[in-house]
């Protein structure tokens, strides 16, 4: 009986062909059957008609929609310094060490705060996110836009003039923005060479007036005379203490009349 059942299996098996599973492959494509894509100078609309379920899966590096509509996952990475922690060697200090907010020395240097605005009148932030920009200089912006369309990239840190970039830049799946090449890669040049050809945002706005002037002077003096040490604005070279290594890089700006450039 044993054998009739091994002959059976070996007869049956012989009739039908071996089948081989394949991997599903996706590529971004839009079957609809309308829809239509309007833009004018404050934005775009793409859209279809007939979706009526979808679902957004994504990943460090991917990004699927159920539907007709696919989107890119859009990555912006941005470098760029800030004058009083700029250490030399292409690198800042590791304020968040230095200051007591992080237990462990590493390649933090400081949050920043990113926004993306509109090319034209009013400049309206389209989108905003608060980041850890490494002592390289390097960061990510994690928040929400729409590739293709182009926006002014602002930066703002706790103790630097806010700095916007020259121009509307576009942003495409993969954008990169260094403003740390050129002076002419901050609006109005606003920015100050820190090493040969490397280019920082000024520091000393303390109260966050887009000014470095006597305002931020008398803040920095009455931290100075109280010896005020950790997370300050007022410890501009970002060593952790708030004394009088931090006032040249002020009154430098101050007697200069910096200020935050921007349309």
């Amino acid at each position: 009986m044993k054998n009739k059942i091994i002959l059976a299996f070996i007869i049956i098996s012989s009739h039908y062909p071996i089948i081989t599973l394949k991997a599903q492959t996706l590529s971004p494509q839009v079957i609809a059957s309308a829809g239509g894509f309007q833009s004018n100078a404050a934005g775009s609309l793409s859209f279809t008609i007939g979706e009526t379920n979808t679902q957004t899966l994504t990943s460090a590096n991917h990004m699927l929609t159920q539907g007709f509509q696919q989107p890119y996952k859009m990555t912006l990475n941005l470098k760029a310094y800030i004058q009083g922690y700029y250490q030399g060697g292409g690198l800042m200090e590791n304020v968040l060490y230095t200051q007591g907010v992080a237990p462990f020395a590493s390649d933090a240097c400081d949050t920043i705060q990113i926004e993306l605005r509109q090319s034209g009148s009013p400049y309206s932030v389209v989108s905003s996110t608060t980041q850890v920009i490494k002592t390289n200089g390097t960061v990510t912006f994690n928040g929400t836009a729409a590739a293709g369309q182009a926006y002014y990239i602002v930066l703002k840190h706790r103790n630097a003039v806010q700095t916007w970039s020259a121009n509307p830049v576009m942003l495409t799946e993969n954008t990169l923005y260094d403003f740390t090449t050129a002076a002419n890669k901050a609006y109005g040049d606003n920015q100050t060479e820190v090493a040969t050809n490397v280019w920082a945002f000024f520091s000393g706005d303390i109260n966050q007036d887009e000014n470095a002037d006597l305002l931020d002077m008398s803040i920095l003096d009455i931290d100075v005379a109280n010896f005020t040490f950790g997370y300050f604005a007022t410890d501009i070279n970002g060593d952790g203490n708030v004394d009088l290594l931090d006032a040249p890089i002020l009154d430098a700006n101050v007697n200069a009349f910096v200020f935050s450039n921007h349309p």
